[in-house]
């Protein structure tokens, strides 16, 4: 949705805009937001659309914004350093009104559960791999897909046939992949709750 204030400059905000793209028309979308020269906010579940687009990440916890001028990739490694530093990644902010807030019971101490905790690296490490998974099959259809416009593959019928075949089977990887990354994703954030 673009929107013009007061005789000012456009600007966007798209709600999961990836939601119902395809693969290519991902890449398009992309492509089109980091040549557009006006601000836009994107907010997205689509970890590798945000990698390609954001510049800025705004984190919201306790229902206060909390700004990383970075990337996405950026930010991912600033939370790994901070998390390894035993520095926690997020600051709890101070209440509006200290004198209203009434004090809080400690929380009983939890045993933790190693299996879970076991389960929850195993999880993480596998939408880490799916990640990787999803940027080399992206690049190995852009490459494909690059190859199908080229004059000598469509001047020769035999390799056009087995250069679309290749994008086809590239493009269904990459689909898969997508979905299992989906999943594998909604049942770490499951388990991380």
């Amino acid at each position: 949705m673009a929107k013009t204030i007061a005789g000012k400059a456009n600007f966007l905000l798209l709600d999961e805009p990836t939601n119902h793209l395809d693969i290519h028309s991902c890449e398009l979308l992309a492509e089109a937001l980091n040549k557009y020269e006006g601000s836009y906010i994107l907010v997205s579940h689509d970890r590798y659309f945000i990698s390609k687009t954001a510049n800025k990440i705004w984190e919201i916890e306790d229902g206060r914004i909390k700004e990383f001028k970075g990337t996405y990739d950026e930010w991912v490694e600033w939370n790994k350093r901070m998390s390894a530093q035993g520095k926690p990644v997020a600051s709890k902010p101070k209440p509006d009104n200290p004198v209203q807030e009434q004090p809080k019971a400690p929380a009983a101490v939890q045993p933790i559960n190693k299996e879970a905790k076991k389960l929850f690296q195993k999880q993480q490490k596998l939408v880490e791999q799916l990640e990787e998974d999803i940027k080399r099959l992206q690049q190995e259809s852009n490459r494909l897909e690059l190859q199908l416009s080229a004059p000598e593959i469509y001047a020769d019928r035999q390799k056009f046939l087995v250069a679309e075949s290749d994008y086809k089977k590239a493009s269904l990887s990459l689909n898969v992949a997508k979905q299992q990354y989906d999943v594998a994703l909604e049942k770490l954030i499951e388990l991380e709750e």
